[in-house]
């Protein structure tokens, strides 16, 4: 209790006029606060949806998150030692292939072609959540059918019911050559993710005869938590022994993108994040002024008893108090405008747009605004470590700058105050 005086001048200093400054300086630093925490939150919970979706679509239609590679045994058989692995929600076989496709308008286009065992995908929700069919069905009635992403058919110029060739690269007594084969065009899926749509098609895995004695086959399997694949690699290493290099990792397979993505986002953050050094740097300008203003009261406060530590208090409760204030609100803006962000672009896209239709009938620029963007939809993803770190990081800077304005006149002498007087 005896401490509770500083926090009592602390709040007098904070509410109080006297003719000074100070209130202009702390609504200052909260509002810088307020713009720094709501511009990072804002820029991090966008950059999160679009990572986290990347990551998804990549996981769940494409790479899987353990694969095992040239297996060995046959499905059946794999699937039952994978029973006894309790994380395991999901297992495909498939194989991947290059081929060149040629549609009857005669546009060609490089494709990857997935034989895929359609049966045991459509017990992945995970992956029947991502892959949306547009047209067609998933499901493959008869050898010689596939299924071609939304860009590819548009490139190509192919419907469903359309016939395509794909070229194979073959290796005949030791020399390459191309195969072809005519598939019927029986459905159009997207992903959302453009390199997928624009450069994948599927075909049935048993109906075409892949499924048996192919160098090309993966078991791709699935987690009910990805995050913990290590201990899963583990117990599958456990399982097939004789196998164990061949479990991969989709944290190992897609390692140059997911760590460019975790580049980014930390360089981000710290770009972002200098503003909470132009903040630390005016709080500290703006506080040591108040305690060069104030050094006769600290004077006097010492000379009745006060301690170096009790008056160094007053300001980093001054400090933290503006601190809490601007991380408060500061997060509650940027969770609100994650939140609506749809919204506000939205809102702002209707702006431009009558804007630019308003110039246009004065007879500036176009009319016209194709859009620039594959997505629809700004995704969101708010992490709560990141809000943890904003804010520390936000708290940290403003008691350092409130400790560094206070440190050397926390020890003055009163006498000497008092003299100069």
């Amino acid at each position: 209790m005896k401490d509770n005086w500083s926090l009592h001048i602390s709040l007098r200093y904070l509410l109080t006029h006297s003719g000074r400054k100070g209130h202009l300086g702390n609504a200052l630093a909260v509002l810088g606060l307020i713009i720094g925490i709501l511009t990072l939150i804002t820029v991090l919970t966008v950059m999160n949806g679009f990572q986290q979706g990347f990551i998804t679509s990549i996981n769940e239609i494409y790479s899987y998150h353990i694969r095992y590679n040239d297996p060995g045994i046959s499905f059946e058989e794999f699937r039952e030692i994978t029973a006894e692995t309790p994380n395991i929600k999901a297992v495909v076989p498939f194989a991947d292939y290059q081929a060149i496709l040629t549609s009857d308008s005669g546009y060609t286009s490089g494709i990857q072609i997935r034989y895929i065992d359609e049966t045991a995908a459509l017990e992945d929700k995970g992956f029947l959540e991502q892959f949306q069919i547009v047209k067609g069905s998933f499901l493959f009635s008869q050898p010689g059918q596939i299924l071609l992403g939304a860009d590819l058919a548009r490139e190509v110029n192919a419907i469903v019911g359309d016939t395509v060739t794909l070229a194979f690269m073959r290796v005949q007594q030791g020399k390459a050559a191309l195969s072809n084969r005519e598939f019927r065009v029986s459905g159009v899926f997207r992903t959302g993710y453009y390199e997928y749509d624009r450069n994948m098609a599927f075909t049935s895995l048993h109906l075409s005869g892949q499924g048996e004695n192919n160098p090309n086959l993966v078991y791709g399997i699935k987690l009910k938590r990805h995050f913990r694949d290590t201990g899963s690699i583990r117990s599958l290493g456990n399982l097939l022994p004789e196998g164990k290099d061949k479990i991969v990792s989709w944290r190992t397979y897609n390692s140059a993108f997911f760590n460019a993505l975790k580049i980014e986002k930390t360089f981000m953050l710290l770009i972002v994040g200098l503003i909470f050094i132009v903040v630390a740097v005016n709080i500290y300008h703006s506080m040591k002024r108040s305690v060069r203003e104030r050094l006769e009261e600290m004077a006097l406060l010492k000379a009745i008893g006060g301690t170096p530590s009790g008056v160094r208090r007053i300001f980093l409760l001054q400090g933290g108090i503006i601190g809490l204030s601007g991380c408060f609100l500061g997060t509650a803006a940027g969770v609100l405008i994650s939140l609506n962000i749809n919204a506000i672009m939205d809102a702002f896209v209707t702006f431009v747009q009558n804007m630019r239709l308003f110039l246009y009938q004065i007879g500036i620029g176009s009319s016209s605004g194709a859009s620039l963007f594959y997505f629809t939809d700004i995704p969101v993803e708010i992490m709560a470590q990141d809000l943890i770190i904003i804010n520390g990081a936000a708290l940290v800077s403003v008691l350092a700058a409130a400790y560094g304005s206070v440190r050397t006149y926390s020890n003055i002498k009163p006498a000497e105050v008092f003299q100069s007087e």
